[in-house]
């Protein structure tokens, strides 16, 4: 959407972000009856604008194209949505309450008092209902998928099938590049259409440069419009609102917040940062497989939750496979010729430490996040622990992502993991989570949000995303998130 001069708008509320947080509290607000203006720094992509032309589709919907990294020891491959719908297009759609023990830690630590499974439980219930959490179709479920299930069997491990927000998903595996049946319940097909049903005005193309206050309020938000897909500029709108709420994600709302100096009497924020780095390990075969048909995952592997380790089936496009290996030119063809007898699996490693969100010289992010020793061991261990699944499921050989150890042969090599000498640097990672970074809590000097979701420096400024989680929650946070968001958005009625 663009406009040819400079506009000014009024509204009740003015959200910045589409995503699950900003989706969540728009459609909770509008619902309430507030007029309710959303600005999407992305494009307006629907249904029928998805493929599978990865390359074209990675351009639209991933900010910087998908290639950003949190630079670090190892350096983290990072993905983020910017798109109406923000990264709910773009993810696995899986759908998963906050364990009880991580709502207990924030009980404890942070003094959140009402984050309490009990007093949660009409959010998740209300949020579960709108995105249509359900178990997967059985007739869904790819190889790939029933393989990661045989191991964890043949080797006693507690696994549970997935919740994802979908409504019978066909298989596609399509999802990291938009689901092409709208059946991944995004908040482009829930939550956005439920808030301009009610009247809210949706702004794509859209990006907030600007905070206004009035004293130590805020009133409005100032944005520019930039066509997302060649960058240019156009004008300005002027959005005066009695409340602004930030949704924009744990990288791109501290960031709008440093550029604008405010709201970090804590000098907190941007700090915290967290991201549940991911490593992943490759079963081949001795039978096509064919992992890319059927839904991303099917069934995930608990067994080791309370050791910080999660697995599950990541399969991807045979392109996006080879750029995360490390193989060159004629290595790299004769790996891949095995594609089809690939079974690509990851462990989600939940944070022990934090990193930090800070402004680089071209005022965009700047994310730095490092490997603490014990993240290091955890996926090492992790990665034989996943390895030890694909061997009792039939793998023939596991593909690490170890530089000093590029694959192993049988489960007998496992312990090669421990003889090599492996350091943080050698280690391949990426993510697609990110949290902690406006964290909520009770105390202004060590909180940027109160747990109301109201910054403690500035009245009428709330954050409703992934950066109020006061840690690292080791599941996908979506519903979280969501949950989260719809309980500002109900605190927020019960104000007005």
């Amino acid at each position: 959407m663009a406009t040819r001069s400079d506009c000014v708008e009024e509204a009740d509320a003015v959200v910045v972000g589409t995503g699950a947080g900003g989706g969540a509290i728009a459609a909770e607000l509008a619902e309430g009856g507030l007029s309710v203006i959303l600005l999407e720094e992305g494009g307006h992509y629907t249904t029928k604008d998805f493929g599978f032309d990865g390359p074209a589709m990675i351009r639209k919907l991933y900010r910087n194209a998908g290639t950003a990294v949190i630079r670090g020891t190892p350096n983290i491959i990072f993905s983020e949505g910017r798109c109406v719908g923000g990264s709910t297009v773009i993810n696995g759609a899986l759908s998963w309450r906050t364990p009880e023990k991580i709502l207990q830690r924030w009980v404890w630590e942070q003094g959140l008092a009402d984050l309490t499974p009990e007093k949660l439980e009409p959010f998740f219930a209300k949020v579960e209902e709108r995105i249509h959490v359900a178990p997967q179709d059985p007739e869904s479920l790819g190889e790939d998928v029933e393989l990661l299930r045989l191991g964890a069997e043949r080797l006693g491990h507690r696994y549970i099938p997935v919740q994802r927000s979908q409504k019978h998903c066909a298989g596609t595996n399509n999802c990291i590049f938009g689901c092409p049946t709208g059946a991944k319940q995004s908040t482009l097909v829930s939550y956005i259409p439920r808030a301009l049903a009610r009247g809210a005005r949706l702004y794509p193309g859209c990006r907030a440069e600007k905070l206004l206050t009035k004293g130590a309020r805020a009133i409005g938000i100032v944005g520019r419009f930039r066509d997302p897909e060649t960058g240019q500029r156009g004008s300005q709108l002027t959005v005066h609102a009695k409340m602004v709420i930030l949704a924009a994600g744990a990288i791109q709302t501290p960031l709008f917040l440093i550029k604008n100096r405010t709201a970090n009497s804590s000098g907190q924020v941007g700090r915290n940062f967290l991201c549940h780095p991911n490593a992943k390990a490759i079963g081949i075969y001795d039978h096509d497989v064919l992992g890319w048909k059927g839904t991303i995952q099917g069934y995930q592997i608990r067994e080791f939750l309370d050791e910080g380790i999660m697995m599950t089936t990541t399969m991807v496009p045979p392109g996006l496979l080879a750029m995360a290996m490390p193989y060159l030119g004629a290595e790299s063809l004769a790996v891949m010729k095995d594609y089809n007898r690939m079974v690509a699996a990851g462990v989600l490693i939940e944070d022990t430490h934090a990193g930090r969100v800070s402004v680089d010289a071209f005022g965009e992010a700047s994310m730095r996040y490092d490997f603490s020793p014990r993240d290091v061991a955890t996926a090492i261990r992790g990665i034989a622990l996943l390895s030890e699944v694909l061997f009792a499921s039939g793998a023939r050989r596991v593909l690490l992502p170890f530089a000093p150890l590029e694959h192993i042969d049988s489960p007998d090599e496992i312990p090669k993991l421990y003889r090599t000498l492996i350091r943080a640097a050698d280690i391949e990672s990426m993510t697609v989570h990110a949290m902690g970074t406006c964290r909520m809590g009770i105390d202004p000097r060590s909180s940027v949000v109160d747990p109301w979701g109201e910054t403690h420096d500035v009245r009428g400024l709330y954050i409703a995303d992934a950066s109020i989680f006061p840690g690292p929650i080791g599941v996908n946070p979506q519903v979280t998130i969501m949950a989260l968001a719809t309980r500002v958005g109900a605190h927020l009625l019960a104000g007005c």
